[in-house]
């Protein structure tokens, strides 16, 4: 009935002239959907950003269709500040921490954006990039949705993971050659970045991908561990996930799958060492034919000097201080010497600790340009996650994001073995748990969660899950 009458009011205004007052009566429709039926708009978030905003912003050039995702998470906030204000909450308070270091971080944005007088519209481009997956983390930790979405979500998040390497073999066979044929500057191979999106023809979210990949794959070990999910379905993602890795180039991933196996595995390393000494020389094994996939694919040349030195070289360059891309391209290390050098306590003590404030360090956006640092700098200054806090939001601020990541894992530890907690949801905290691990120390690597939109969303979905269940367990505990 509701969107009968907006669907006539709209044709009334449109037969009048009236376009203005059009967009604000059209989106009444799903502003009353989402007010009804909120677990919708949380199922949007999650399709949405893992398999359409980046595929339409690769083929289409439509990064701007981010901003509906980021309106959708805005409106998940909203909802649960609404609710939370004016609702009787099922659950009685009893909060991870988590909240209150997220809120910290932001206070740090907040004060060095103003110290620093930004415009008005760095303002609108840093909150973009980072308050609407906050959404995500608050609804879920506090508007006590079904465990079973929740479950029904991680279960979408894997199938993601095992339909990336039908993406990936469409870019390889197709995107790539056009691109060699193109002479288009950067590595050809970073085309290949799945559903994750970026420039066709230019750099894309390839490391974001291959660190999902990761992670997915350690959830299904997790799971799979406590025999929550089945061995020929586990099969299924880890070789489908596996296939993605291979053409995805992502060195990355030979040290991620590792770990996360040995997070979630570590428990066997004296209950069951021969379990845990073999799974290790399985995983070790295939890291290392996907090294060797990676040599034939991507590293061969006709003047290299062999495998072992090419696997050396394109590990040893992520560490060369000395290495940069292009001029304005600096490479991992650099980047970090480069916000050294320019930061001292004697010379400006506000940027060094809280930072140039939101989206300083933005090197592309179609509403600033570039951030107010790079332009200052002319030089990316967004190469990785940590260099891109470190500009925004100094080391007062780098440590705080950090923070919340490390009070995740020690609550995702807690709840693993937690019999308040069902069995499937206490396997999957398991990988929940590794990937916490893991999600800050990829920032030294990749954007990741800090400003790739797939991977805010998993990091989000990741700390809301832990604080939903923590306040679940603690309320019965109480009662």
């Amino acid at each position: 009935m509701t969107t009968l009458v907006v669907a006539a009011a709209a044709g009334v205004g449109i037969g009048f002239g009236f376009y203005l007052a059009i967009a604000p009566l059209v989106l009444l429709v799903p502003a009353f959907y989402l007010v009804k039926y909120p677990q919708i708009g949380l199922v949007a978030f999650a399709g949405l950003t893992l398999l359409v905003a980046g595929s339409l912003k690769y083929f289409f050039g439509l990064g701007q269709f981010q901003w509906v995702i980021s309106g959708l998470g805005v409106a998940l906030l909203a909802y649960t500040v609404l609710q939370r204000a004016y609702a009787s909450p099922s659950i009685p308070s009893s909060d991870t921490g988590l909240l209150a270091w997220m809120g910290l971080w932001w206070l740090i944005l907040i004060f060095s954006s103003a110290a620093n007088s930004l415009p008005i519209l760095d303002w609108l481009v840093g909150v973009r990039i980072y308050l609407p997956v906050f959404g995500i983390f608050a609804y879920i930790a506090y508007c006590n949705p079904n465990e079973r979405l929740l479950k029904g979500i991680l279960i979408f998040m894997l199938a993601i993971a095992s339909v990336q390497w039908a993406f990936c073999l469409y870019q390889k066979l197709y995107i790539v050659p056009s691109r060699l044929a193109g002479h288009y500057p950067g590595s050809a191979w970073d085309s290949i970045v799945g559903t994750f999106g970026g420039d066709k023809f230019g750099g894309g979210e390839s490391g974001s991908l291959g660190i999902y990949l990761s992670l997915m794959t350690t959830l299904a070990i997790a799971l799979h561990k406590q025999a929550q999910l089945k061995t020929l379905w586990f099969l299924i993602i880890f070789v489908s996930s596996f296939a993605a890795m291979a053409m995805v180039e992502s060195k990355v991933i030979a040290l991620m799958i590792p770990a996360g196996f040995f997070l979630v595995y570590r428990d066997y390393a004296f209950k069951k060492p021969v379990v845990f000494i073999a799974g290790s020389l399985a995983i070790a094994m295939l890291m290392c034919g996907l090294l060797v996939a990676y040599y034939f694919l991507y590293w061969q040349t006709d003047n290299n000097k062999g495998m072992f030195d090419a696997l050396f070289n394109q590990f040893a360059y992520s560490f060369n201080p000395q290495f940069q891309a292009s001029t304005t391209n600096l490479g991992r290390v650099k980047s970090l010497l480069f916000w050294w050098n320019h930061h001292s306590v004697l010379d400006n003590p506000l940027t060094l600790l809280f930072g140039h404030g939101l989206a300083s360090a933005v090197s592309s956006s179609s509403v600033i340009g570039e951030g107010v640092a790079v332009r200052a700098q002319a030089v990316m200054l967004d190469v990785t996650g940590i260099s891109k806090l470190l500009w925004e939001s100094g080391v007062v601020g780098s440590l705080t994001f950090v923070t919340v990541f490390v009070l995740g894992f020690f609550r995702a530890r807690s709840l693993k073995v937690n019999p308040a907690v069902p069995a499937w949801h206490r396997a999957a905290m398991s990988g929940v748990e590794a990937a916490l691990a893991i999600m800050p120390l990829a920032i030294f690597y990749e954007v990741t969660i800090v400003s790739s939109p797939p991977m805010q969303f998993a990091a989000m979905f990741y700390l809301g899950y832990v604080a939903y269940w923590w306040r679940k367990t603690q309320s019965k505990s109480s009662g």
